[in-house]
Protein backbone atom coordinates (compact mmCIF):
# COMPACT_ATOMS: atom_id res chain seq x y z
CA UNK A 1 0.00 0.00 0.00
CA UNK A 2 1.61 3.48 -0.62
CA UNK A 3 0.41 6.57 1.45
CA UNK A 4 0.47 10.19 0.00
CA UNK A 5 1.88 12.59 3.08
CA UNK A 6 -0.08 15.41 3.31
CA UNK A 7 -2.46 16.84 5.93
CA UNK A 8 -5.52 15.76 4.00
CA UNK A 9 -8.17 13.77 4.71
CA UNK A 10 -6.99 10.14 4.12
CA UNK A 11 -8.79 7.19 2.59
CA UNK A 12 -8.08 3.85 4.68
CA UNK A 13 -9.13 1.49 2.09
CA UNK A 14 -7.36 2.50 -0.36
CA UNK A 15 -4.72 4.39 0.71
CA UNK A 16 -4.86 7.42 -1.34
CA UNK A 17 -5.19 11.07 -0.57
CA UNK A 18 -8.59 13.32 -1.17
CA UNK A 19 -8.72 16.70 -0.88
CA UNK A 20 -12.34 18.08 0.07
CA UNK A 21 -13.82 21.43 -0.72
CA UNK A 22 -16.96 21.60 2.61
CA UNK A 23 -19.31 24.50 2.02
CA UNK A 24 -19.95 25.97 5.24
CA UNK A 25 -22.84 27.88 4.54
CA UNK A 26 -26.39 27.99 5.71
CA UNK A 27 -26.83 24.38 3.60
CA UNK A 28 -25.10 23.16 6.13
CA UNK A 29 -28.04 22.83 8.07
CA UNK A 30 -29.33 20.65 5.57
CA UNK A 31 -26.79 18.91 4.15
CA UNK A 32 -22.82 18.69 3.86
CA UNK A 33 -21.83 18.87 0.29
CA UNK A 34 -18.10 17.72 -0.89
CA UNK A 35 -16.80 16.99 -3.76
CA UNK A 36 -13.39 15.92 -4.72
CA UNK A 37 -11.07 17.98 -7.07
CA UNK A 38 -10.85 15.92 -10.07
CA UNK A 39 -7.17 14.37 -10.30
CA UNK A 40 -5.21 14.38 -12.91
CA UNK A 41 -4.04 11.00 -14.28
CA UNK A 42 -1.28 9.96 -16.13
CA UNK A 43 -1.21 9.30 -19.85
CA UNK A 44 -1.41 5.48 -20.85
CA UNK A 45 1.40 3.88 -20.58
CA UNK A 46 4.05 4.17 -23.42
CA UNK A 47 5.54 0.96 -25.13
CA UNK A 48 8.26 2.95 -24.27
CA UNK A 49 8.00 2.65 -20.73
CA UNK A 50 10.56 2.97 -18.84
CA UNK A 51 9.60 0.73 -15.79
CA UNK A 52 12.29 2.16 -12.86
CA UNK A 53 10.74 3.87 -10.00
CA UNK A 54 10.61 7.81 -10.50
CA UNK A 55 9.29 7.74 -13.64
CA UNK A 56 5.91 8.87 -11.88
CA UNK A 57 4.14 9.87 -15.46
CA UNK A 58 4.83 6.23 -16.85
CA UNK A 59 6.50 7.78 -20.22
CA UNK A 60 9.66 6.98 -21.45
CA UNK A 61 12.04 9.38 -19.48
CA UNK A 62 12.54 10.77 -16.01
CA UNK A 63 12.77 14.36 -16.20
CA UNK A 64 11.70 17.38 -14.05
CA UNK A 65 7.97 16.46 -15.28
CA UNK A 66 8.37 13.32 -12.95
CA UNK A 67 9.09 15.60 -10.14
CA UNK A 68 6.32 17.95 -10.74
CA UNK A 69 3.95 14.75 -11.48
CA UNK A 70 4.94 13.97 -7.58
CA UNK A 71 4.65 17.42 -6.37
CA UNK A 72 0.96 16.99 -8.29
CA UNK A 73 0.40 13.72 -6.26
CA UNK A 74 1.33 15.46 -2.75
CA UNK A 75 -0.77 18.21 -3.43
CA UNK A 76 -3.64 16.00 -4.65
CA UNK A 77 -4.09 17.33 -8.16
CA UNK A 78 -2.89 14.02 -9.25
CA UNK A 79 -3.58 10.33 -9.20
CA UNK A 80 -0.78 7.63 -7.99
CA UNK A 81 1.33 6.07 -10.40
CA UNK A 82 2.70 2.17 -10.09
CA UNK A 83 6.31 3.96 -10.35
CA UNK A 84 5.55 7.16 -8.29
CA UNK A 85 7.37 5.75 -5.55
CA UNK A 86 10.57 6.91 -6.32
CA UNK A 87 12.72 6.09 -3.13
CA UNK A 88 10.53 2.95 -3.03
CA UNK A 89 9.57 3.12 0.90
CA UNK A 90 5.92 2.55 0.63
CA UNK A 91 4.87 6.22 0.46
CA UNK A 92 4.98 8.98 -1.79
CA UNK A 93 6.14 12.32 -0.71
CA UNK A 94 8.94 15.00 -0.64
CA UNK A 95 11.77 12.56 -0.41
CA UNK A 96 10.57 11.17 -4.16
CA UNK A 97 10.74 14.59 -5.80
CA UNK A 98 14.47 14.69 -3.75
CA UNK A 99 15.64 11.18 -5.52
CA UNK A 100 13.79 12.04 -9.32
CA UNK A 101 16.33 14.93 -9.20
CA UNK A 102 19.17 12.96 -7.85
CA UNK A 103 18.22 10.41 -10.77
CA UNK A 104 18.14 13.43 -12.98
CA UNK A 105 21.47 14.46 -12.14
CA UNK A 106 23.25 10.89 -12.10
CA UNK A 107 23.68 11.36 -8.10
CA UNK A 108 21.26 7.93 -6.95
CA UNK A 109 22.33 5.37 -5.22
CA UNK A 110 20.14 3.00 -6.06
CA UNK A 111 17.20 2.57 -8.82
CA UNK A 112 14.37 0.44 -7.93
CA UNK A 113 12.80 -1.77 -11.31
CA UNK A 114 9.74 -2.92 -12.15
CA UNK A 115 10.92 -6.18 -14.24
CA UNK A 116 8.68 -8.09 -16.67
CA UNK A 117 7.52 -10.81 -13.98
CA UNK A 118 6.19 -7.95 -11.66
CA UNK A 119 8.93 -8.19 -9.36
CA UNK A 120 10.39 -4.75 -7.96
CA UNK A 121 13.92 -5.05 -7.64
CA UNK A 122 15.90 -2.47 -6.25
CA UNK A 123 19.54 -2.10 -7.66
CA UNK A 124 22.77 -0.54 -5.97
CA UNK A 125 24.16 2.35 -8.50
CA UNK A 126 25.85 2.67 -10.72
CA UNK A 127 26.03 -1.02 -12.37
CA UNK A 128 29.63 -1.74 -13.95
CA UNK A 129 29.37 -5.78 -13.90
CA UNK A 130 26.47 -8.09 -15.41
CA UNK A 131 25.66 -11.17 -16.42
CA UNK A 132 23.35 -12.11 -19.00
CA UNK A 133 21.68 -15.44 -19.21
CA UNK A 134 20.30 -16.53 -22.44
CA UNK A 135 20.65 -15.81 -26.16
CA UNK A 136 17.80 -12.93 -26.14
CA UNK A 137 19.35 -11.16 -23.11
CA UNK A 138 22.96 -11.17 -24.47
CA UNK A 139 21.54 -9.82 -27.67
CA UNK A 140 19.64 -6.95 -26.13
CA UNK A 141 23.12 -6.57 -24.27
CA UNK A 142 25.10 -6.17 -27.35
CA UNK A 143 22.66 -3.63 -28.91
CA UNK A 144 23.31 -1.17 -26.02
CA UNK A 145 27.37 -2.21 -26.37
CA UNK A 146 27.59 -3.31 -23.12
CA UNK A 147 29.85 -6.02 -23.84
CA UNK A 148 32.35 -4.86 -21.29
CA UNK A 149 30.59 -4.95 -18.48
CA UNK A 150 29.66 -8.74 -19.37
CA UNK A 151 31.61 -10.74 -17.03
CA UNK A 152 30.57 -14.33 -17.50
CA UNK A 153 27.66 -15.33 -20.36
CA UNK A 154 25.59 -18.50 -20.25
CA UNK A 155 27.07 -21.77 -22.17
CA UNK A 156 24.58 -21.27 -25.30
CA UNK A 157 26.39 -18.04 -25.92
CA UNK A 158 29.46 -19.79 -26.67
CA UNK A 159 27.63 -22.41 -29.39
CA UNK A 160 25.86 -19.15 -31.09
CA UNK A 161 29.37 -17.80 -32.77
CA UNK A 162 27.34 -16.11 -35.47
CA UNK A 163 26.26 -13.66 -33.39
CA UNK A 164 28.44 -13.71 -30.67
CA UNK A 165 32.47 -14.26 -31.56
CA UNK A 166 33.18 -11.41 -29.11
CA UNK A 167 31.77 -13.25 -25.98
CA UNK A 168 33.15 -16.85 -26.93
CA UNK A 169 36.29 -16.29 -24.64
CA UNK A 170 33.79 -15.10 -21.82
CA UNK A 171 33.51 -17.15 -18.89
CA UNK A 172 30.28 -19.99 -18.57
CA UNK A 173 28.37 -20.11 -15.82
CA UNK A 174 26.01 -23.00 -16.87
CA UNK A 175 23.13 -22.84 -18.86
CA UNK A 176 20.51 -20.36 -19.32
CA UNK A 177 17.66 -22.40 -17.50
CA UNK A 178 20.18 -23.50 -15.05
CA UNK A 179 22.99 -21.24 -14.17
CA UNK A 180 25.44 -22.50 -11.93
CA UNK A 181 25.35 -19.84 -8.62
CA UNK A 182 28.54 -20.73 -7.28
CA UNK A 183 30.39 -19.54 -10.50
CA UNK A 184 28.19 -16.27 -11.34
CA UNK A 185 29.25 -15.31 -7.15
CA UNK A 186 33.00 -15.59 -8.15
CA UNK A 187 32.68 -13.47 -11.13
CA UNK A 188 31.19 -11.00 -8.90
CA UNK A 189 28.59 -9.52 -11.17
CA UNK A 190 26.48 -6.49 -9.93
CA UNK A 191 23.15 -7.57 -11.57
CA UNK A 192 22.29 -10.90 -13.68
CA UNK A 193 19.69 -10.79 -16.63
CA UNK A 194 17.47 -13.92 -16.13
CA UNK A 195 14.06 -15.01 -18.23
CA UNK A 196 10.73 -13.31 -17.28
CA UNK A 197 10.03 -16.40 -15.30
CA UNK A 198 8.66 -15.78 -11.34
CA UNK A 199 10.32 -19.49 -10.58
CA UNK A 200 13.30 -19.37 -12.43
CA UNK A 201 14.35 -15.69 -11.32
CA UNK A 202 13.34 -16.48 -7.75
CA UNK A 203 15.31 -19.48 -7.28
CA UNK A 204 18.54 -17.56 -8.96
CA UNK A 205 17.34 -14.69 -6.62
CA UNK A 206 17.72 -16.65 -3.39
CA UNK A 207 21.13 -18.84 -4.52
CA UNK A 208 22.67 -15.34 -4.37
CA UNK A 209 21.17 -13.44 -1.86
CA UNK A 210 24.28 -13.87 0.52
CA UNK A 211 26.41 -12.42 -2.48
CA UNK A 212 24.21 -9.71 -2.54
CA UNK A 213 23.91 -9.56 -6.59
CA UNK A 214 20.56 -8.21 -7.83
CA UNK A 215 17.88 -10.90 -9.96
CA UNK A 216 16.34 -9.25 -13.32
CA UNK A 217 13.98 -11.03 -14.87
CA UNK A 218 13.52 -9.97 -18.63
CA UNK A 219 12.57 -11.38 -21.56
CA UNK A 220 13.46 -8.97 -24.58
CA UNK A 221 11.46 -11.74 -26.95
CA UNK A 222 7.59 -10.55 -26.54
CA UNK A 223 6.61 -7.52 -28.89
CA UNK A 224 4.68 -6.17 -26.62
CA UNK A 225 6.74 -4.86 -24.02
CA UNK A 226 10.13 -5.61 -25.89
CA UNK A 227 10.65 -1.92 -26.21
CA UNK A 228 10.14 -1.32 -22.92
CA UNK A 229 12.67 -3.36 -21.84
CA UNK A 230 15.28 -2.05 -24.27
CA UNK A 231 14.58 1.30 -22.40
CA UNK A 232 14.61 0.42 -18.99
CA UNK A 233 17.98 -1.95 -19.14
CA UNK A 234 19.72 0.74 -21.30
CA UNK A 235 18.56 3.70 -18.78
CA UNK A 236 19.97 1.01 -16.22
CA UNK A 237 23.29 0.72 -17.65
CA UNK A 238 23.50 4.49 -18.97
CA UNK A 239 23.24 3.27 -22.40
CA UNK A 240 20.13 5.28 -23.07
CA UNK A 241 21.70 6.51 -26.44
CA UNK A 242 22.07 2.71 -27.55
CA UNK A 243 18.73 2.08 -26.68
CA UNK A 244 16.88 5.30 -28.31
CA UNK A 245 19.29 4.42 -31.77
CA UNK A 246 17.80 0.74 -31.89
CA UNK A 247 14.51 1.93 -31.02
CA UNK A 248 14.22 4.47 -33.53
CA UNK A 249 15.68 2.40 -36.02
CA UNK A 250 13.09 -0.26 -35.41
CA UNK A 251 10.35 1.97 -35.75
CA UNK A 252 11.33 2.89 -39.08
CA UNK A 253 9.51 -0.64 -39.82
CA UNK A 254 7.33 -1.68 -37.17
CA UNK A 255 5.43 1.51 -37.55
CA UNK A 256 4.71 0.91 -41.69
CA UNK A 257 3.37 -2.55 -40.30
CA UNK A 258 0.94 -1.21 -37.77
CA UNK A 259 -0.14 1.53 -39.81
CA UNK A 260 -1.38 -1.27 -42.80
CA UNK A 261 -2.82 -3.68 -40.27
CA UNK A 262 -4.56 -0.60 -39.09
CA UNK A 263 -6.37 0.17 -42.12
CA UNK A 264 -7.57 -3.34 -42.88
CA UNK A 265 -11.24 -4.84 -41.81
CA UNK A 266 -10.97 -8.23 -39.66
CA UNK A 267 -11.84 -9.79 -42.95
CA UNK A 268 -9.14 -8.78 -45.02
CA UNK A 269 -6.81 -11.17 -41.81
CA UNK A 270 -6.12 -14.59 -43.02
CA UNK A 271 -6.34 -17.13 -40.96
CA UNK A 272 -2.91 -18.18 -40.16
CA UNK A 273 -1.53 -21.38 -38.28
CA UNK A 274 1.76 -21.49 -36.75
CA UNK A 275 3.74 -24.44 -35.43
CA UNK A 276 6.94 -24.57 -33.38
CA UNK A 277 8.81 -27.84 -32.55
CA UNK A 278 11.01 -30.85 -33.69
CA UNK A 279 9.07 -33.32 -31.48
CA UNK A 280 5.46 -33.12 -32.90
CA UNK A 281 3.32 -36.12 -33.82
CA UNK A 282 0.52 -36.04 -35.33
CA UNK A 283 -1.72 -36.10 -32.68
CA UNK A 284 0.47 -33.66 -30.41
CA UNK A 285 1.45 -30.57 -32.60
CA UNK A 286 2.83 -27.38 -30.84
CA UNK A 287 1.27 -24.31 -31.55
CA UNK A 288 0.59 -20.50 -29.79
CA UNK A 289 -2.61 -19.60 -28.06
CA UNK A 290 -4.02 -16.86 -26.32
CA UNK A 291 -1.25 -14.55 -25.17
CA UNK A 292 1.74 -16.10 -26.41
CA UNK A 293 4.64 -14.65 -28.51
CA UNK A 294 3.71 -16.27 -31.55
CA UNK A 295 -0.10 -14.76 -31.13
CA UNK A 296 0.99 -11.44 -30.24
CA UNK A 297 3.14 -11.67 -33.74
CA UNK A 298 0.27 -13.12 -35.60
CA UNK A 299 -2.31 -10.03 -34.50
CA UNK A 300 0.79 -7.23 -35.16
CA UNK A 301 1.39 -8.67 -38.24
CA UNK A 302 -2.59 -8.84 -39.22
CA UNK A 303 -3.34 -12.10 -38.76
CA UNK A 304 -6.01 -14.21 -37.27
CA UNK A 305 -4.67 -16.79 -35.49
CA UNK A 306 -6.46 -20.07 -35.72
CA UNK A 307 -5.69 -21.25 -32.06
CA UNK A 308 -6.28 -17.72 -30.47
CA UNK A 309 -9.03 -19.24 -28.17
CA UNK A 310 -6.62 -21.84 -26.84
CA UNK A 311 -4.42 -21.98 -23.71
CA UNK A 312 -1.17 -20.11 -24.56
CA UNK A 313 0.92 -23.15 -26.04
CA UNK A 314 -1.48 -25.51 -27.19
CA UNK A 315 -0.78 -29.09 -28.56
CA UNK A 316 -3.47 -29.61 -31.38
CA UNK A 317 -4.37 -32.53 -33.46
CA UNK A 318 -3.97 -32.76 -37.05
CA UNK A 319 -7.56 -33.33 -37.56
CA UNK A 320 -8.54 -30.15 -35.86
CA UNK A 321 -5.88 -28.42 -38.17
CA UNK A 322 -7.62 -29.84 -41.40
CA UNK A 323 -10.89 -28.78 -40.03
CA UNK A 324 -9.56 -25.35 -39.47
CA UNK A 325 -7.91 -25.22 -42.71
CA UNK A 326 -6.16 -21.95 -42.45
CA UNK A 327 -5.43 -19.50 -44.82
CA UNK A 328 -1.43 -19.26 -44.49
CA UNK A 329 0.51 -21.71 -42.26
CA UNK A 330 3.85 -20.62 -40.89
CA UNK A 331 6.77 -23.55 -39.49
CA UNK A 332 9.06 -21.80 -37.04
CA UNK A 333 12.28 -24.12 -36.84
CA UNK A 334 15.60 -24.25 -35.92
CA UNK A 335 18.33 -23.95 -38.36
CA UNK A 336 20.72 -25.94 -36.31
CA UNK A 337 24.51 -26.47 -36.20
CA UNK A 338 25.07 -22.86 -34.23
CA UNK A 339 23.46 -20.91 -37.88
CA UNK A 340 21.32 -18.36 -37.88
CA UNK A 341 19.43 -19.23 -41.11
CA UNK A 342 20.01 -22.15 -43.65
CA UNK A 343 22.52 -22.11 -46.15
CA UNK A 344 20.42 -22.13 -49.18
CA UNK A 345 16.74 -21.97 -50.65
CA UNK A 346 17.15 -25.44 -52.05
CA UNK A 347 17.86 -27.06 -48.19
CA UNK A 348 15.14 -24.87 -47.04
CA UNK A 349 12.51 -25.68 -49.78
CA UNK A 350 13.61 -29.49 -48.84
CA UNK A 351 12.53 -29.18 -45.50
CA UNK A 352 9.53 -27.36 -46.15
CA UNK A 353 8.87 -29.94 -48.79
CA UNK A 354 9.21 -33.05 -46.04
CA UNK A 355 7.00 -31.39 -43.15
CA UNK A 356 3.69 -30.93 -45.42
CA UNK A 357 3.99 -34.07 -47.37
CA UNK A 358 4.71 -35.95 -43.91
CA UNK A 359 1.36 -35.14 -42.31
CA UNK A 360 -1.59 -36.60 -44.19
CA UNK A 361 -4.23 -34.52 -45.23
CA UNK A 362 -2.30 -31.06 -45.37
CA UNK A 363 -1.86 -31.03 -49.16
CA UNK A 364 -5.44 -30.46 -49.29
CA UNK A 365 -5.18 -27.28 -47.17
CA UNK A 366 -6.01 -24.33 -48.82
CA UNK A 367 -2.65 -22.48 -47.19
CA UNK A 368 -0.74 -25.00 -49.31
CA UNK A 369 -2.73 -25.32 -52.60
CA UNK A 370 -2.09 -21.54 -52.42
CA UNK A 371 1.40 -21.88 -51.74
CA UNK A 372 1.12 -20.00 -48.77
CA UNK A 373 2.96 -22.46 -46.39
CA UNK A 374 6.54 -21.02 -45.14
CA UNK A 375 9.52 -21.66 -42.80
CA UNK A 376 11.03 -19.41 -40.91
CA UNK A 377 14.32 -19.45 -38.77
CA UNK A 378 13.50 -18.81 -34.86
CA UNK A 379 16.86 -16.95 -34.62
CA UNK A 380 14.90 -14.02 -36.37
CA UNK A 381 11.26 -15.09 -35.52
CA UNK A 382 11.64 -13.46 -31.41
CA UNK A 383 14.02 -11.57 -29.94
CA UNK A 384 15.43 -7.82 -30.24
CA UNK A 385 16.41 -9.35 -34.16
CA UNK A 386 12.25 -10.10 -34.21
CA UNK A 387 11.28 -7.13 -36.57
CA UNK A 388 12.77 -9.25 -39.30
CA UNK A 389 10.60 -12.42 -38.40
CA UNK A 390 7.72 -9.25 -37.90
CA UNK A 391 8.27 -8.71 -41.82
CA UNK A 392 8.40 -11.65 -42.64
CA UNK A 393 5.11 -12.53 -40.96
CA UNK A 394 3.79 -9.05 -42.52
CA UNK A 395 4.98 -9.92 -46.21
CA UNK A 396 3.43 -13.27 -46.15
CA UNK A 397 0.33 -12.48 -44.53
CA UNK A 398 -0.35 -9.41 -46.95
CA UNK A 399 2.25 -9.87 -50.16
CA UNK A 400 1.10 -6.03 -51.28
CA UNK A 401 2.84 -4.86 -48.14
CA UNK A 402 6.30 -3.47 -49.47
CA UNK A 403 8.74 -3.99 -47.24
CA UNK A 404 12.26 -6.41 -47.17
CA UNK A 405 13.39 -8.40 -44.53
CA UNK A 406 16.59 -8.71 -45.98
CA UNK A 407 17.30 -5.46 -45.85
CA UNK A 408 16.12 -5.32 -42.37
CA UNK A 409 18.58 -7.81 -41.24
CA UNK A 410 21.42 -6.92 -42.85
CA UNK A 411 21.38 -2.97 -41.06
CA UNK A 412 20.52 -5.21 -37.82
CA UNK A 413 23.64 -6.93 -38.31
CA UNK A 414 25.82 -3.87 -39.40
CA UNK A 415 24.73 -1.13 -37.05
CA UNK A 416 23.52 -3.23 -33.92
CA UNK A 417 25.89 -6.34 -33.50
CA UNK A 418 28.41 -5.20 -35.53
CA UNK A 419 28.50 -8.31 -38.07
CA UNK A 420 28.91 -8.35 -41.90
CA UNK A 421 25.90 -9.82 -43.63
CA UNK A 422 26.39 -13.40 -44.53
CA UNK A 423 25.21 -13.44 -48.32
CA UNK A 424 23.19 -16.10 -49.63
CA UNK A 425 21.52 -17.00 -45.85
CA UNK A 426 17.97 -18.42 -45.87
CA UNK A 427 15.56 -16.90 -42.69
CA UNK A 428 12.48 -17.43 -44.28
CA UNK A 429 11.01 -19.29 -47.07
CA UNK A 430 9.78 -18.61 -50.13
CA UNK A 431 10.65 -15.21 -49.62
CA UNK A 432 7.93 -14.08 -52.22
Amino acid sequence: MIHIVEDVIRDEKTGTAQRWRTCFLMIMALAILSAALPLTMASEASDDLLSIFGNANMDDEINEADAAFVQGIISGSNAPTKLADANYDGKIDAQDVDRINEIIKGEEKELTIADSIDRNVTIKMPVNKLIALGTYRNEAAKILMAQDMMVGVSSDIKEARYYYPDLADKPAVGTWSAPDSESIVKLHPDIVITSANLERASKLEESLKSADIAVIGLDFYRDNILRSEIKTLGFLLNKNEQADKYLQWRSNYDQPIKDYVAALQEEDKPRLFMEWGTKNTISEISSYGKGSSGDCVSSFAGGRNIAADLPEYPKLDSEWILKENPDVIIKSLAPGSGNAGWNSSEQAAEILKNYIEGRAGWSNLDAVKNNRAYLISTEIAWGPDGIVGDAYYAKWLHPKLDIDPEKIYKEYLEQFLGLAYPEGIVLGYPDN
